[in-house]
């Protein structure tokens, strides 16, 4: 038996009916040889599950709420109330696939079990490029159990560097526990107090400590202010949500990704990436006839897996400005990068394991209380957001992977919304595409597909801004084009090399003057298109 840390135990008392706490998405495989057979990759699931305790291990709560609860092995556990086989609707295209996976995410899972959930879903044929027979796994995975890096572990468990992998011969020795009963419980409650303010001290030591050393840096080497919450202006994402969501994302190729980041000095693949979505956000907004003045703020999480020991959540937190106030792209991507490292060396400062440790210092009844009060009184329409948005990054393997002999094709990622704090952007990779997936609910994003074409403009102006040239091939949404293909990407980057290499021998009074131009008609493009989007508007009412 396992006691949650504080942070586990946050994403337990910070569920409501409106905001189930787990992560999960979508992972598409092309068919194994012989094609998919639901009863097959079931026993190849139930071979496997001694590789993780997480399948095995379901919560139970202290009496009374006074302490953080505990993992327990399910002495009832059946997998077949995890393991779950559906079939798309005709013509089984994305429509269909969406629809689904939105449905299945709004569903909070049972916390009387253990708190995951794998759906394999056929009849995929209507979904462009992806070969006939294949199928898509939708899972679910509370986020008390696992982080983004601790679920990428957790499916790791179930693929194959090879199609035809050897034969697991270790034993499966588990064993169920016995649940404690409430006498017993509350005794290990009574001894975890009583150390409580030895934990308090060391808590509150470390965070003088990182605030001491944060100082120095401001005063003595003259850093700007660390990016304090709630200081985000308010946007429609900022509200109380509901209990349905709306699913969608973009497909982008990894090596243009990394051909806008040489042309910003020490910029990175996240940088280009945040620059992307603050691109999209701003956009999108602007549409609206929403667009703050004041630049909106992103938190961005980070794992902290190399410096803090132990399981669950392991992560820390930057604030990022996204610099959406800038029209620029180029100009956007400059001031986050910036942002990043700025925030890095404050993080750094004040430690990896701060928040890991503030938390743990929390009262579980105090904070499960809190979080109800919260949501019930719907007090995020009547204070200021900590930030406006999450956009969260989990680096996926660059070897290709096989489940059950199927090859992988990609996967796009989701994460919990809450209450005034409702758009969540999940980065993903693999092989040679990286994923940008959204999670909202229709109260605050009615028209997720109109959000998917914001970003991929947002990509666009990247590369016209950075490579010199509109895209021979803009990145695919994942909506009607499915899966991208290949061999466009090939192209693509040709036509780009071969432009590169022209530009670099023009003069370079000539490369200017022409990136002046096109980031001028850039600038220009966008309200020209918003305009006549409104005159369309306006001729249907």
């Amino acid at each position: 038996m396992q006691q949650l840390t504080g942070i586990d135990a946050s994403f337990i008392y910070l569920e409501t009916p409106r905001a189930p706490m787990h992560i999960g998405g979508v992972i598409f495989c092309r068919p194994p040889h012989g094609g998919f057979d639901f009863r097959r990759y079931f026993d190849l699931i139930e071979s496997r599950l001694h590789r993780s305790s997480v399948f095995r291990r379901r919560l139970i709560t202290v009496p009374f709420g006074i302490d953080q609860p505990y993992w327990l092995e399910d002495p009832d556990f059946n997998l077949e109330s995890h393991v779950h086989h559906m079939g798309l609707p005709a013509p089984g295209g994305w429509a269909e696939l969406r629809r689904l996976v939105e449905h299945i995410l709004s569903i909070p899972l049972d916390m009387r079990r253990p708190l995951w959930s794998f759906t394999f879903v056929e009849g995929l044929d209507g979904i462009g490029l992806l070969p006939k027979g294949s199928f898509a796994l939708i899972h679910k995975l509370h986020h008390a159990a696992v982080d983004g890096m601790g679920g990428s572990d957790l499916l790791s468990a179930l693929f194959d560097l090879t199609p035809d992998p050897p034969i697991d011969g270790s034993m499966d020795n588990w064993v169920p526990e016995m649940r404690p009963g409430p006498i017993g419980l509350l005794g290990k409650a009574y001894l975890n107090l009583l150390g409580h303010p030895k934990k308090i001290g060391r808590t509150i030591g470390a965070i003088a400590k990182g605030t001491w050393n944060l100082g120095k840096e401001v005063l003595v080497e003259k850093q700007t202010l660390p990016t304090a919450p709630f200081r985000g202006p308010r946007t429609r994402f900022n509200s109380p949500i509901s209990a349905q969501r709306v699913f969608g994302g973009v497909w982008l190729p990894l090596s243009d990704v990394k051909a806008i980041k040489h042309h910003v000095e020490g910029a990175t693949v996240n940088d280009v990436v945040l620059a992307v979505c603050a691109g999209a956000v701003r956009g999108y907004l602007d549409d609206k006839d929403e667009l703050p003045d004041k630049t909106l703020t992103a938190m961005v999480p980070i794992s902290v897996r190399d410096t803090v020991e132990g399981g669950g959540n392991q992560v820390s937190a930057m604030l990022v400005p996204l610099a959406t106030d800038e029209q620029d792209a180029l100009t956007r991507l400059g001031a986050i990068r910036e942002s990043t490292v700025r925030t890095k060396e404050q993080s750094k400062a004040m430690g990896a394991s701060t928040l890991t440790d503030a938390a743990q210092i929390v009262p579980f009844s105090l904070g499960a209380a809190a979080a109800r009060l919260y949501s019930r009184m719907e007090i995020a329409r009547y204070v200021r957001p900590l930030f406006n948005l999450i956009i969260t990054n989990v680096p996926g393997p660059r070897q290709t992977l096989y489940f059950g002999g199927g090859q992988l094709v990609g996967s796009m990622g989701m994460a919990p919304i809450i209450d005034g704090l409702g758009l969540i952007l999940v980065i993903t990779s693999y092989d040679d595409y990286l994923t940008i997936s959204v999670t909202s609910c229709p109260d605050r994003l009615p028209d997720v597909e109109f959000f998917e074409n914001c970003l991929r403009d947002s990509f666009v102006e990247l590369q016209s801004a950075t490579i010199g040239v509109r895209a021979k091939t803009k990145p695919r949404r994942a909506g009607k084009a499915g899966i991208p293909r290949k061999s466009a990407t090939k192209k693509s980057r040709a036509a780009s090399a071969k432009t590169s290499a022209a530009a670099k021998k023009r003069p370079a009074a000539t490369r200017k003057a022409t990136k002046k131009n096109k980031a001028a008609a850039t600038v220009t493009r966008g309200p020209a298109r918003r305009a006549k989007s409104k005159n369309r508007k306006t001729a249907r009412r």
